[in-house]
């Protein structure tokens, strides 16, 4: 089969943390389809000089991608994004299909790259599914002008995919018809994100710190006499991520004589701001800013944890708490979006959001709780098994077409969609 794979979310050589959910899929399918992905670029970066260029990984496994410049009008006339980026990505397209036709359209974000998708299937006479990611149906939808946007790129693609049961159920609110809607989780990468020695993980990341799961508690200044313990955070520093809550919630644990180091693995507009706070708490010399790290090292980076811990106010079902469990390593998050579906007590704690006393209270008891040992015998879903379910997904869609005629078709269908 001959993908086409169209989202800005994807990596290249200078920002290879990016999308790398979307490159493991497309990297999946690659084994047995041929792929291409169109990933456009703000015009905004391009004109400061940047020039985007495939990840060293990518240049041997068959999958060819394109960076054309995407050219946008920042913060108005939202609602022709997705004509203004279907206009910017016209180059790439007609050099890509100068001599190849996809049969299969597939897309991640619902605006503007899902529209880009619908037009593409329409142009190609391919079926086409957009993956939705999260905030694109939970909070988009309320925007003015991407709200129609949204909800007219779900009623029209051939099928929606979302990573949860609680996406899935937002999409049937937002008009999407229930027959096309299908949940298809995300996997990990068992080759990367899987148990190992802690100890041996934090010598090559370069941590001095013994972890606090081997060691005998000594006297300390804060009284209780625990051992340092280490605290992961991933993502981008944006508002919705609320690291402002972890770092108010490592001074109460500070205050109750529980040392914490946390270390902020990511980049983003939020990053001076915090860190001011960190100092305003008295906790900068426990908050670490440690800036994007690679997707093989960030494996590390968990095993070498005592907990993954996320504070978003809005998530989806974001695969940094799978990757962690994967590597055996717990997890504190804030009970919103769907991470509820993954968040076994046996090896998770939830709290609510906007609450850092609750964050606090719960990074305790997963310090002194058996956490650590149930996260040992996780068994996490696979990209390959993803990968699998896209493709059944796609051989129905285009069976349907041949069937009963190119307009979009609802389906039933029948995918494995465990964890």
């Amino acid at each position: 089969m001959k993908f086409l794979f169209i989202s800005e979310t994807f990596p290249d050589a200078d920002h290879p943390t990016t999308g790398t959910y979307n490159l493991a899929l497309c990297r999946e399918l690659a084994r047995d389809h041929e792929v291409h992905v169109i990933s456009p670029r703000s015009w905004v970066d391009v004109l400061r000089g940047k020039r985007y260029r495939v990840p060293a990984e990518l240049e041997h496994s068959g999958i060819e991608v394109r960076y054309p410049t995407r050219w946008y009008t920042p913060n108005f006339a939202q609602k022709h994004y997705g004509g203004q980026m279907w206009w910017s990505i016209g180059g790439a397209l007609r050099e890509l299909t100068h001599d190849w036709k996809p049969d299969a359209v597939l897309s991640y974000w619902a605006h503007p790259d899902g529209e880009c998708g619908l037009r593409a299937s329409r142009k190609f006479g391919a079926p086409c599914a957009v993956i939705v990611g999260g905030t694109d149906v939970l909070i988009l939808p309320n925007m003015p002008g991407r709200g129609p946007c949204v909800r007219r790129v779900l009623t029209d693609s051939d099928a929606v995919i979302t990573v949860s049961d609680g996406l899935k159920t937002a999409c049937d609110a937002l008009g999407a018809a229930s027959g096309r809607v299908l949940t298809i989780r995300q996997g990990i990468d068992p080759d990367v994100f899987h148990v190992g020695d802690q100890a041996e993980a934090r010598r090559r990341l370069g941590i001095s710190a013994t972890p606090a799961s081997t060691l005998t508690p000594s006297p300390s200044p804060g009284g209780r006499g625990e051992p340092e313990a280490l605290i992961v955070w991933v993502g981008r520093m944006v508002g919705l991520k609320r690291v402002d809550l972890l770092i108010q919630a490592t001074r109460m644990l500070k205050e109750q004589g529980r040392p914490v180091r946390v270390c902020l693995l990511g980049s983003g507009p939020c990053r001076d701001q915090w860190q001011q706070l960190a100092q305003s708490e008295g906790v900068a010399d426990q908050i670490q800013f440690m800036g994007p790290v690679s997707h093989d090292q960030l494996a590390d980076w968990y095993r070498a944890a005592d907990m993954t811990v996320l504070c978003s106010e809005s998530e989806g079902l974001p695969n940094v708490l799978r990757e962690s469990v994967a590597c055996g390593t717990p997890f504190v998050s804030t009970d919103v979006g769907s991470i509820r579906e993954i968040a076994d007590p046996e090896y998770s704690e939830l709290v609510p959001k906007h609450d850092a006393a609750a964050l606090a209270r719960e990074i305790e008891t997963v310090l002194s709780g058996p956490h650590r040992a149930a996260a040992q015998s996780y068994q996490p879903r696979t990209w390959s098994e993803t990968a699998r379910d896209t493709v059944s997904l796609f051989e129905d869609l285009i069976a349907s077409r041949k069937t009963q005629g190119l307009q979009p078709l609802g389906f039933q269908h029948s995918l494995t969609t465990d964890l």
